[in-house]
This record gives structure tokens, C-alpha cells and sequence, in this order.
């Protein structure tokens, strides 16, 4: 069983597609998206991690079925695609994305959308 904190931001491929940005997730990724919301918790916790919180955001957007868009940004991070597929991922956006998921999470009802940071 693949535990969230052996989960790095290399579990997430990134390609650009007509319809917007496209997170691709490694197996280990897509086994604790199938553990649901018991996880949820602990990814919240990964936001706060530069070197996790990538994988964080887009398994807890699958986890959570929020509705989001995939263009100009991935549920709201910001992903740059080099024109030679170099992929670029300020860390510093982690902040504002624990900000809006822990929103998320303690409201109730939950939003069907990640709620704005402010």
C-alpha cells in the first residue's frame, strides 16, 4: 500500500492538450486516490510541502470531485509547459492552495468548488 508521505510531485506527469492542462498519476498516486476521503486529512497536510504539494492538490481535486477548470490554471495552480515539455511549478502557489482546501474541507456543506483563498 503506497502511504501519502512516500508521494512525491514526480507523481504527476503534465502535458497541455487543446482542452486545457492534463495531470497524468502515477500508479502509486491513483492507489491513494481509490483509499477516498479517509486521506483526505493527511493530503492536506502534504500541501505544505514544496516537494509534495503538486500531488497533494490534484489527488485531493480527484478525491474531493470538485469542479474545475483546466485552463489558464490546473484548479487553480499555475503549471508552465516549455515548448520542449520542460514543466515549472512555483511552490510557493502551495500556500494559497492549503489555504483554499482547508476552506474546503471544513465547511458545511462542502462547496462543489475550491473556494477562493482570501
Amino acid at each position: 500500500m503506497t502511504e501519502v508521505s512516500d508521494l512525491n510531485n514526480d507523481a504527476v506527469r503534465w502535458s497541455g492538450t487543446r482542452f486545457g492542462l492534463l495531470p497524468t498519476l502515477s500508479q502509486e498516486a491513483e492507489a491513494i486516490v481509490s483509499e477516498g476521503e479517509a486521506v483526505v486529512p493527511t493530503l492536506l497536510n502534504a500541501l505544505a510541502d514544496a516537494d509534495r504539494f503538486v500531488s497533494a492538490h490534484v489527488l485531493l481535486t480527484k478525491i474531493s470531485g470538485v469542479e474545475y477548470e483546466t485552463f489558464p490554471s490546473w484548479n487553480g495552480l499555475e503549471v508552465d509547459i516549455a515548448a520542449d515539455g520542460t514543466v515549472t511549478i512555483d511552490s510557493e502557489q502551495r500556500f494559497e492552495l492549503a489555504r483554499r482546501w482547508e476552506r474546503w474541507f471544513h465547511a458545511d456543506p462542502r462547496p462543489k468548488k475550491l473556494p477562493s483563498g482570501d
